[in-house]
């Protein structure tokens, strides 16, 4: 892990401080200097909101006391004045990932396009909410250009931090967490973690009933912002991840009936060695699979689950694709793709299927094409609009079928 994110952090140094993201139609959007992360292209406004949970009824599987969880809820807004933009990372946040071996510290000072606790949207009615889960080790804010762009299209996305498997678990009250994990990659572990992410996940569906009735959801008593819990449907729930959080969104899909679709963004279907239940019980809810070239292409992925888990979804009869995104890799998902300019190549031994590779893909066609690829999966199975390109991948730039 620490070699990894040594290298990590080489890729952070080399951060751009401007950005701009073609869009799948071929316009151009560019974000405000202020950003790092591409504008997100949804119609509306981001406001984003800090939370803390505390689960009553659950033990935490790495610390002492009860479960309890930070999130990052993005939704839509449209008033922002007297509102600040939110930062990408804090000071205390960047010092404890630094002890855990990731140095984000050169990001300190920049700022997300979501605005702090901005007031929801005013035309706006029964939005889905989307849980996402990040990759094993990695702070949610590692993936702001994803969940800011879900935001924009008209969703409430719920980003968590696992808390004790991530580098930096960060509370609203500016308390910063330090992972607990000590031998990353063992079987017990990673059993153990994405037991309790799945647990989390299936919690956090239970609360968006809680904060549509009015419920005061945040174990501080903050409230949520103006208009927000009014409009949310908790009758559309969704889910996506990356890395393990994407193998994560596959299982909840496939043992909870509240989930109306889910996107698993380069995560194996395996948990620690053995296939996921998934590949030989498929979810009977629609889910898309997103995978880097690396990992769809791997000779291995493909005999122990991607093969098998293709034929059982045909005999079950559920929707579901396996979407491959040309000369990537499993970093392409992350917001390192944005930061890091495209003449900075991959350093040789991370390419590999979980390695922090970029691949060579544009690395802002890329993004975009997994910003379409997300949001066109919700907005069929959450909104229940027509997106016909869906199933036609050719439709996306990078994009091919794993058959």
């Amino acid at each position: 892990m620490r070699r990894i994110s040594s290298v990590l952090s080489v890729l952070l140094a080399a951060a751009a401080t401007f950005v701009a993201v073609p869009a799948i139609g071929g316009q151009t959007v560019a974000t405000a200097a202020v950003s790092p992360i591409p504008a997100p292209t949804g119609p509306y406004r981001v406001g984003v909101h800090v939370a803390r949970f505390v689960d009553a009824g659950r033990a935490d599987p790495w610390r002492p006391g009860r479960r309890e969880l930070p999130v990052t809820i993005t939704y839509p807004a449209d008033d922002v004045r007297g509102h600040v933009r939110a930062p990408y990372v804090t000071a205390d946040a960047a010092s404890i990932a630094r002890a855990g071996g990731l140095d984000v510290t050169r990001l300190v000072g920049t700022r997300t396009n979501g605005y702090l606790d901005a007031p929801v949207a005013r035309n706006v009615k029964s939005l889905p909410v989307v849980v996402f889960s990040p990759g094993f080790l990695t702070p949610r804010f590692v993936y702001t250009a994803l969940t800011e762009d879900l935001a924009s299209r008209g969703y409430v996305v719920v980003a968590v931090d696992h808390t004790g498997d991530a580098a930096a678990t960060v509370f609203p009250d500016g308390r910063v967490v330090g992972m607990s994990v000590t031998d990353s990659y063992s079987e017990t572990t990673q059993r153990k973690s994405v037991a309790a992410r799945v647990a989390d996940v299936r919690y956090l569906f239970g609360q968006a009933r809680r904060w549509n009735s009015g419920h005061v959801i945040d174990a501080d008593r903050r409230a949520l912002p103006a208009g927000l819990g009014r409009v949310i449907d908790p009758a559309k729930l969704g889910v996506f991840g990356h890395s393990m959080g994407g193998a994560v969104a596959a299982e909840v899909s496939r043992i909870d009936k509240r989930t109306g679709a889910a996107v698993n963004v380069d995560g194996a279907l395996r948990v620690g060695t053995p296939a996921a239940p998934i590949v030989t019980r498929p979810s009977s809810r629609p889910v898309l699979h997103l995978a880097s070239s690396l990992h769809a292409n791997s000779a291995e992925a493909r005999a122990k689950w991607w093969l098998p888990y293709l034929a059982n979804t045909r005999v079950s009869g559920g929707w579901s694709r396996v979407y491959r995104l040309a000369d990537s890799g499993h970093a392409s998902f992350t917001d390192v793709a944005a930061f890091v300019p495209q003449s900075v190549p991959d350093v040789p031994f991370l390419a590999i299927p979980g390695g922090l590779s970029l691949g060579t893909a544009p690395r802002l066609v890329a993004i975009a094409t997994q910003r379409a690829l997300i949001g066109d999966t919700f907005d069929r199975f959450l909104k229940e609009r027509a997106v016909p390109r869906l199933d036609n991948p050719k439709a996306y730039p990078l994009v091919s079928e794993l058959r």
